[in-house]
């Protein structure tokens, strides 16, 4: 059971996310514990009393970003995950997403899409600010900071897998690994996430 005052403090929490989101959720969670899967994290959010209906969702829909964290800690809960588990299904999430693709398939080179980063991260939520700090290829080495979203720590290992995923787009050919070295969750200025590659 996620705990009263975790879940109020992340109730309070503002801001909005497309509803695609949540059906990429559905899609790792249906790929590996079938419909039910989906219909135990529902029932354990009604419990809490909030309703969520992942077939009901639309992909454009504008849907409570706490919802979604909150659905992680559920997760978490109901099958026992652990954290890494968590960032296993940040790293899937952008292979079932169609803009993800079409937004990884229309800029020709790294360097272009990693610029244009923040602009994709304002088409999926209106809060928060994406920072495409730098990108060294030579090095093999970028940062990646984001702003003014302070959600709940279940929400930087996703991120931590979904920009890992993002990373594999860019350089299908390497080895990638992603490190959350600043977070507002522990007294951070921002998110700062620091990735590197090898082939």
């Amino acid at each position: 059971m996620v705990p009263k005052d975790v879940l109020e403090q992340l109730m309070a929490v503002k801001g909005r996310v497309r509803g695609a989101v949540f059906e990429t959720d559905a899609e790792y969670i249906r790929s590996k514990y079938g419909s039910g899967g989906l219909e135990k994290v529902e029932a354990e959010l009604r419990t809490l009393g909030y309703e969520l209906s992942y077939d009901d969702i639309s992909a454009m829909e504008w849907m409570a970003l706490n919802l979604r964290a909150l659905s992680f800690l559920i997760m978490k809960e109901v099958f026992s995950w652990s954290d890494e588990e968590i960032v296993a299904m940040g790293d899937a999430a952008p292979k079932h997403s169609f803009i993800v693709k079409l937004f990884m398939k229309f800029f020709i080179s790294p360097q272009v899409a990693f610029s244009h980063a923040p602009e994709y991260w304002v088409k999926h939520y209106d809060i928060g600010r994406l920072e495409a700090v730098s990108l060294d290829e030579e090095k093999r080495h970028a940062v990646v900071r984001l702003f003014d979203f302070d959600l709940h720590p279940v929400y930087c290992r996703y991120l931590e897998g979904y920009f890992c995923r993002l990373f594999k787009f860019m350089f299908p050919n390497s080895q990638i690994r992603v490190k959350e070295t600043s977070c507002t969750c522990s007294d951070g200025s921002c998110h700062e996430f620091l990735v590197d590659w090898e082939d």
